[in-house]
């Protein structure tokens, strides 16, 4: 089914209500201000930093954990050795932190590292086990403690938005992604430094940006986008644009990283968003399902999905009006160009980036088997509901679309022929 009606095609939607991270410092040097605003929002000062073991060895943990023992915090540091929030390592950290009146958590990392110390701060303070609050349960959290968190990556956009992530098992697929979501998943401070992202290796970099890209994209092309969130994601998405190839290719341009943060962190924004609803589009529902599954970056498959994503929504008149913004803030000239014509400058320039960032273009360098495409379409149209893509893509998945484009997708850019 494609969406084509006044209601959609004008947007139909109105604002009633929705929240935002409240505070938020974003600049060069932020990092160092992390004493003084642990200060004015802890219960206590015993200070608890939930990181990975690489920031550990190359020292970024070092300057935050410095400022917090200038300001008189007695500090701790939970390490971990996993770069992706499995449920058994969330529960580890949740435990850890357990055992402790902890007054603040402090999440330094990837979207991953902030998601583990948000599950922490939250379930410190609320009774039971973690499964139980885990979508799709309706039980409410009941708080948190104070958090702020400082991304290391460009991408996720975790320390602004309202949800967190856990990969848990699963009988169909052997595992997924699920989250909680709500405001108790908002940090309490957001201390965006880009001087953190300079030792951030290029492919994480590449796949991060990716993300970002994907999560600004997916939300403009959303049936319920409005002009704010329109404003916000597509200044994000040419954000990305214009610095992700020289973030990439020069990881010590300052300038490239602050703006690549700034991309990272509207996204967040922009998935909080009720009507955004995550984004619920075939990139990021498809991406939760394949890289719990098959162990690779969530935001590579986001990336490389984007573009097939564009693709399948082109029968819709609707996606094609806003896929012609997404190319012009991708960099590409639309002018004089049909709706369609310019849409499909999306899928150009999505594929283009994919490139010249060195990632691939196609799911099967990932070790996905073509045979196991079908058990994908099955889980993720069993999610679709759930996970508002029925009424946020614009175009309806069924079993038929959704298999075309998982195995356009497999095969690479070459399937597409525009």
């Amino acid at each position: 089914m494609v969406a084509t009606s006044l209601t959609e095609m004008a947007g139909g939607n109105r604002i009633e209500d929705f929240s935002l991270i409240h505070n938020i410092i974003l600049g060069v040097g932020s990092v160092d201000k992390l004493g003084e605003v642990a200060k004015g929002i802890t219960k206590n000062r015993n200070a608890v930093i939930v990181t990975d073991e690489t920031l550990v060895k190359i020292g970024i943990v070092d300057r935050p954990k410095k400022s917090l023992q200038d300001a008189g915090f007695s500090v701790d540091v939970y390490q971990s050795p996993k770069t992706e929030p499995v449920i058994g390592e969330v529960k580890k950290t949740i435990d850890f932190v357990r055992t402790k009146d902890y007054g603040v958590v402090i999440g330094i990392g990837g979207g991953s590292a902030m998601d583990r110390a948000k599950a922490a701060a939250i379930m410190a303070v609320t009774p039971g086990n973690l499964e139980e609050y885990l979508f799709p349960s309706e039980k409410p959290v009941v708080g948190a403690l104070p958090k702020i968190m400082l991304p290391t990556t460009s991408g996720a956009g975790s320390e602004c938005s309202a949800g967190l992530v856990v990969t848990v098992p699963n009988e169909e697929q052997g595992k997924a992604k699920t989250f909680i979501r709500g405001e108790y998943c908002f940090a309490d401070m957001a201390l965006v430094d880009p001087s953190l992202l300079l030792t951030c290796p290029p492919r994480v970099t590449a796949g991060s940006g990716m993300d970002a890209l994907a999560h600004n994209a997916e939300a403009v092309m959303c049936l319920h986008a409005n002009p704010f969130s329109d404003a916000l994601a597509l200044k994000a998405v040419e954000l990305v644009s214009r610095n992700l190839k020289t973030a990439v290719k020069d990881g010590g341009n300052l300038e490239a990283r602050e703006n690549m943060s700034w991309a990272a962190s509207i996204g967040g924004m922009v998935c909080t968003f009720p009507w955004v609803n995550g984004p619920a589009t075939p990139a990021h529902v498809v991406s939760e399902a394949i890289s719990a599954r098959y162990g690779f970056p969530h935001g590579e498959s986001c990336g490389i999905l984007l573009p097939f994503t564009f693709w399948f929504n082109l029968p819709s008149r609707y996606a094609q009006a806003k896929l012609a913004k997404i190319a012009a803030a991708l960099g590409q000239d639309i002018t004089g160009l049909s709706a369609r014509a310019s849409a499909e400058r999306a899928i150009t320039a999505a594929f283009d980036l994919l490139e010249d960032v060195g990632l691939p273009a196609n799911l099967k360098e990932y070790g996905i088997l073509e045979n196991e495409i079908p058990s994908i379409v099955d889980f993720v149209l069993g999610r679709a509901e759930s996970y508002g893509m029925v009424n946020c893509n614009p175009v309806k998945a069924d079993s038929k679309n959704l298999k075309d484009l998982l195995e356009k997708a497999w095969e690479g850019r070459e399937s597409v022929r525009l």
